[in-house]
C-alpha cells in the first residue's frame, strides 16, 4: 500500500536529502508517494503545517516548536522524525555595516524568520561585538532567497541565512561572510523533518518508511563523490524538480568543500538541543513548562 505525503521546503541546499530521496527513487522504494512543495517563505511552511496544506516539512527546531505551540496561528501536533543537517548558516555584512552611522541609524540585518536558529546565531554574534547587542542593529525578517536582492538594493546591510546564500553574496561581491555556525555555535542542529500528528496517526507504518528513505538520502548526500549529483539537483530549474540555486555558491558549501561552514547532513556529532531551548526560554518565546509538556524530542 502506498502512502501519500506533502513535504514543504524552501530553496535551500540543506533541503537536499528530500530531493535526493525523490529523484533517486528512495521514496518510491519505501512505498511513499511524495509531493514536494517549494514554499516562498518560512511563514508559508508554518501555515501549511497548521492548516493541513502540508503533511511534513523541512524546518529548523525553533519554528517547529513555536508552530506546534500555536505562537503564530493555531496549535498543531508536530512530530520530529529525524535530524537532516547541522550548522551551515552564515552571517554576511556589507563593508562597515556595524560602524557608527552619521545619521545615528542602526544597520538593518535580516534573518529568515523571527523564530529561527538564524535569529539566535545573529543575536550571539552581535553580543560578541557589543554588550548592548540589542541596540546594535535592527533585525528584520525576510525569505532567504530574497536577501541578495535586498542587499543589492540597500534595503538591508547584512543577513544571516542558510546555504548557499552567504556564499552567493560573496561570489557577487555584495557582502562578505564575517561569521558562521562553525565559529558561533558549532554543530548545532539546523534542519529537521517534522510530520503532522494527524498524518503520522493515519500512516503509522509509513513513518518508518519515510525515515528509512531519508536516512539513505542523507548517507548519499554526505559522500563526497556524489557532490556533482547534488549540484545538478539543487541548481536545476524549479520546473525540472530542482531549487534553482546558484551554481558556484552551491558547490562551495556541500560536504567535502574546504569552507568551514560547508554543510553536513544527518545527526552525527550534533550538539544537544538544550542550549537552543534555553535561549528560547531566555527570550520569552516559551516557558520551561511548555517545553516539558511538548515533549519535542530531537
Amino acid at each position: 500500500m502506498t502512502a501519500s505525503i506533502r513535504i514543504g521546503l524552501l530553496r535551500l541546499a540543506d533541503s537536499a536529502p528530500v530531493l535526493v530521496a525523490d529523484h533517486l527513487g528512495y521514496f518510491r522504494r519505501n512505498g511513499l508517494n511524495v509531493s514536494i512543495m517549494v514554499e516562498p517563505s518560512w511563514s508559508n511552511i508554518a501555515d501549511g503545517l497548521a492548516w493541513n496544506r502540508l503533511d511534513a516539512a523541512v524546518v529548523f527546531p525553533p519554528l517547529a516548536i513555536m508552530t506546534a505551540l500555536g505562537r503564530r496561528g493555531r496549535p498543531v501536533a508536530l512530530d520530529p522524525l529525524l535530524i537532516l543537517s547541522k550548522g551551515g548558516n552564515t552571517i554576511v555584512l556589507r563593508h562597515g555595516a556595524l560602524e557608527p552611522q552619521p545619521n545615528g541609524q542602526r544597520p538593518r540585518l535580516a534573518v529568515v524568520h523571527p523564530y529561527s536558529t538564524h535569529f539566535l546565531l545573529l543575536r550571539r554574534y552581535l553580543a560578541m561585538k557589543s554588550s548592548t547587542a540589542d541596540d546594535l542593529a535592527q533585525i528584520v525578517a525576510m525569505p532567504p532567497d530574497t536577501m541578495l536582492d535586498a542587499l543589492r538594493d540597500d534595503r538591508i546591510d547584512g543577513f544571516c541565512a542558510g546555504p548557499p546564500w552567504g556564499a552567493a553574496a560573496e561570489h557577487e561581491g555584495i557582502g562578505r561572510i564575517v561569521a558562521g555556525s562553525s565559529s558561533i555555535w558549532a554543530d548545532h542542529i539546523e534542519k529537521i523533518l517534522v510530520t503532522t500528528g494527524s498524518w503520522r496517526e493515519a500512516n503509522a507504518d509509513a513513518s518508518e518508511a519515510l525515515r528509512s528513505a531519508l536516512q539513505d538520502a542523507i548517507a548519499f548526500c554526505n559522500r563526497i563523490e556524489n557532490r556533482d549529483v547534488l549540484v545538478r539537483l539543487l541548481t536545476a530549474p524549479l520546473a525540472d524538480g530542482g531549487l534553482a540555486l546558484p551554481l558556484g555558491a552551491t558547490r562551495e558549501i556541500l560536504p567535502g568543500a574546504t569552507n568551514h561552514d560547508a554543510m553536513t547532513f544527518g545527526s552525527e556529532h550534533v550538539t544537544a538541543p538544550e542550549p537552543m531551548l534555553s535561549e528560547m526560554v531566555e527570550l520569552g518565546w516559551v516557558t520551561p513548562m511548555e517545553i516539558g509538556e511538548l515533549n519535542f524530542s530531537l
